[in-house]
């Protein structure tokens, strides 16, 4: 495994908050295997014909009460990880009975944000902790769900139109990754862990590839990982190439630990376009 140098002094606990909270993922995983198994489908025929992502073209079947046993599980992990929220913890664990989780897992799924935001006024809780809490008990289930279509989004028959957009569950992706033996280019999503082939030289988010309008540029000594940037839409797109720097990463990490290059494209005017 690339052990990455951070170049930059990240706030105290950030990145290990982070790594727990993946490894609670990994956890979960193991729990809900035994009750959630979602059926494989022919995907890359479902996306050539409707051009959508496969979350919003099927039910993914997400039980209400088992995704809150989740919920209540990362409640309490993050009690015990970041003790200086507990109080905010505890008035979301108190209300959770005002809480309709069959919405708020539809409305995930339907990028509906609009809804999670009116479920958490009506029930009295932090709007932005309990969003985040929302979508990080969701992420195992998508993790599983997608988890059966590696290989398809991987091979040689896969072709997808919006390349910065997650083919399984619809998410937007930050960071990608180029492949040690050709340089292919992958997109990582960071909520269901998809990875899917894209162009090497382009903007993922507007598609323009004119020679000389994609560059890339890089902190001093931290080779790995770089930033491609497009002249035309000013997009951004943070990158780990194996190539210089090793054969694995752990890209949920790697997209964390890099919030040093999503400040220096900002600052030089690039967006991610996440609006």
């Amino acid at each position: 495994m690339f052990e990455h140098k951070v170049p930059v002094t990240l706030p105290d606990g950030y990145v290990d908050f982070f790594k727990s909270l993946e490894s609670w993922e990994n956890e979960e995983l193991i729990k809900l295997r035994t009750v959630y198994a979602p059926s494989q489908l022919d995907i890359l025929r479902m996306l050539d014909e409707t051009k959508k992502p496969l979350i919003l073209q099927v039910n993914p079947h997400i039980e209400a009460d088992t995704y809150r046993e989740v919920f209540e599980r990362l409640l309490d992990f993050l009690n015990s990880t970041r003790p200086e929220i507990g109080p905010q913890l505890a008035l979301i664990k108190n209300n959770l009975d005002k809480v309709n989780f069959e919405n708020i897992i539809s409305s995930f799924i339907a990028m509906q944000t609009t809804e999670i935001e009116k479920a958490a006024e009506t029930a009295a809780i932090p709007g932005e902790l309990f969003f985040f809490v929302a979508d990080h008990a969701l992420r195992p289930f998508l993790r599983i769900f997608a988890e059966p279509y590696r290989n398809d989004l991987t091979g040689e028959r896969f072709y997808w139109d919006f390349s910065s957009t997650c083919p399984v569950c619809g998410s937007k992706s930050h960071f990608s990754r180029l492949q040690s033996e050709n340089g292919q280019r992958f997109m990582f999503c960071d909520r269901c862990f998809s990875e899917w082939k894209v162009r090497y030289l382009f903007c993922v988010h507007c598609g323009h590839d004119r020679p000389g309008d994609i560059r890339y540029l890089n902190v001093e000594n931290d080779e790995a990982y770089k930033l491609y940037l497009c002249d035309n839409c000013k997009g951004y797109l943070k990158t780990f190439d194996e190539r210089p720097g090793g054969d694995m990463v752990d890209l949920f990490i790697a997209n964390i630990e890099t919030i040093y290059l999503d400040l220096l494209a900002q600052e030089k005017g690039y967006t991610s376009h996440d609006e």
